[in-house]
């Protein structure tokens, strides 16, 4: 182990490593639309809690690739098209305070 890394630490660290892989496999998922009737709603979980989660890419990668979902996707489910349009919102908001070359790399394009 690392000087000054305690278990704590490192559990957290790996816990961390986690989130970012699973992660990284939703928008995998979402990038290929699959199942997204069923990574959709885990997706929109993730991004209620942070809409600026990054699959590895850019910060609100995650949220960049429901934005790009077909509206058809969003015609056939209500419940989380309602829940998308709020986490669009908050996105919005909180790229504001990013600095300006990490809000124009949301508009980057991303093949996963």
């Amino acid at each position: 182990m690392e000087p000054g890394l305690t278990d704590l630490k490192v559990a957290r660290i790996n816990e961390m490593k986690q989130c970012i892989e699973s992660d990284a496999e939703l928008f995998r998922a979402v990038q290929r639309r699959t199942d997204l009737s069923d990574v959709v709603p885990t997706v929109l979980d993730v991004l209620e809690r942070d809409p600026l989660t990054s699959a590895g890419y850019f910060r609100g990668d995650l949220l960049r690739a429901l934005i790009d979902l077909p509206a058809e996707f969003w015609r056939r489910d209500c419940v989380s098209f309602k829940r998308y349009q709020a986490v669009v919102r908050a996105g919005a908001i909180a790229r504001r305070s990013l600095p300006s070359a990490e809000r124009m790399a949301f508009w980057t394009d991303v093949e996963a």
